[in-house]
């Protein structure tokens, strides 16, 4: 497990806790374990015992939790607590601005136990007979509610692209344990298009026989299949969807599973593809993207322009746009330092901006209203100005921008 991952059980074991009205002392202890942890370069799964036991708020008993975590993978003692929960419940926790005390309300005092059923209760105005709620509160939990359940089982790109390189890696190994080394693998659908929010990993295998054979139940669980289709999850519940090909034809594939549908039905309609009649160009059984386009008569379209139809009729004048790349971005501009949440230093941000080759930064850390996040008042944002003003002397073609992340009150007034 990395760092982050094994500081993310903690928030959540403090916030489960707090559903159960369990030790103050212990749960803030928990909740300090979890900024420490993720903030630490080391990983833990590579930390002597006694060094671990010496990061300041760790301690034996954290330490022992952590080398549990490290182990197995688990915790007893955030499982215990689960398993006193209603799932619904614990859910629930994953909603923004619901914390643990207004979900202990809703659960104890009213026998709510799933999103659903508090999305229902709030269009009932059941919340604001709780104490402490009203129909403010009652109408920014259903927003909570509705875009929870809008958004649930989709993830970043990012986020979903690393959850497939871990199963991409799963596979591979056991395609060596199989001796099928020659196996092709590549992401296809949403997440080849790099699309920002996927719903799953999808992947296209091509070379195997029995692909049943590489499920263990454990990293990589079959859920269904369906002919050369297999529906599987990974052990945090990722959605996986592996298509399975021959060899001959990973191309033909490759294509057919990257593109929208709205591409894929311009591309039918603009080449007359495989007519009933046996007319028209056949694109089956091809090894490569590359030829599958040449075929076509097409330049080659990368995968992030294959949304849209209308990219065809480019594709066809040879107008097709130039994408952006890494080398195109001059600075960034939302950057948070060790002043709030950050796990760096400014001067380290400032650093490492330099060596990615960009020629400026934004630092906007947290306002003095997100407490939660060690948020700067007004003298601690002078101090940072100073700083920045000290640090952009020393620096030649580059240079440190002041801005603040600064939070919208609920009277609609600005935090400074």
């Amino acid at each position: 497990m990395t760092n982050k991952e094994i500081a993310r059980v903690f928030n959540n074991l403090a916030a489960i806790m707090e559903l159960h009205n369990e030790n103050p002392f212990k749960i803030r202890s928990y909740q300090n374990a979890y900024v420490t942890l993720r903030k630490l370069d080391k990983p833990l799964s590579e930390m002597p015992r006694k060094d671990m036991d010496e990061i300041k708020g760790v301690g034996k008993a954290i330490g022992d939790k952590i080398q549990e975590l490290i182990q197995t993978g688990d915790l007893q003692t955030y499982r215990k607590y689960a398993d006193e929960t209603p799932s619904g419940v614990v859910e629930m926790l994953n909603m923004r601005g619901f914390g643990p005390k207004k979900i202990q309300a809703v659960w104890k005092d009213l026998g709510i136990e799933t999103v659903g059923e508090l999305l229902y209760a709030c269009n009932e105005n059941r919340l604001i007979e709780l104490h402490g709620f009203g129909k403010k509160t009652q109408d920014e939990v259903r927003k909570g509610a509705e875009y929870y359940l809008k958004s649930k089982n989709k993830r970043f790109w990012a986020t979903a692209d690393e959850d497939a390189e871990g199963v991409i890696l799963y596979l591979k190994s056991k395609m060596v344990d199989l001796s099928l080394q020659a196996v092709q693998i590549e992401r296809v659908g949403a997440l080849r298009r790099l699309n920002p929010i996927v719903e799953s990993v999808e992947l296209l295998v091509a070379g195997i026989e029995n692909m049943e054979q590489v499920f263990d139940n454990e990293q990589l669980r079959l859920v269904d299949k369906k002919e050369n289709v297999f529906l599987a999850k990974t052990e945090n519940e990722t959605p996986v969807i592996i298509y399975t090909c021959k060899a001959e034809e990973f191309g033909s594939k490759l294509f057919k599973y990257s593109g929208s549908k709205p591409f894929l039905d311009a591309f039918v309609k603009n080449t007359e593809f495989t007519s009933p009649s046996g007319m028209g160009v056949d694109f089956k059984n091809l090894k490569t993207e590359e030829a599958l386009f040449e075929k076509a008569g097409l330049p080659y379209i990368l995968p992030e322009l294959r949304e849209e139809g209308d990219i065809l009729e480019l594709a066809q004048s040879n107008r097709l746009p130039n994408l952006i790349h890494l080398g195109d971005i001059k600075g960034v501009i939302h950057t948070h330092t060790t002043y709030s949440d950050g796990l760096n230093t400014l001067k380290e941000m400032a650093d490492y901006a330099q060596k990615m080759g960009y020629q400026y930064i934004g630092i906007s850390d947290h306002s003095k209203a997100a407490f939660y996040a060690n948020g700067l008042k007004e003298d601690r944002v002078e101090t940072q100005w100073r700083e920045i003003d000290a640090l952009n002397k020393t620096y030649f073609n580059f240079k440190i921008l002041k801005s603040i992340e600064c939070d919208i009150l609920n009277d609609g007034s600005l935090d400074y």
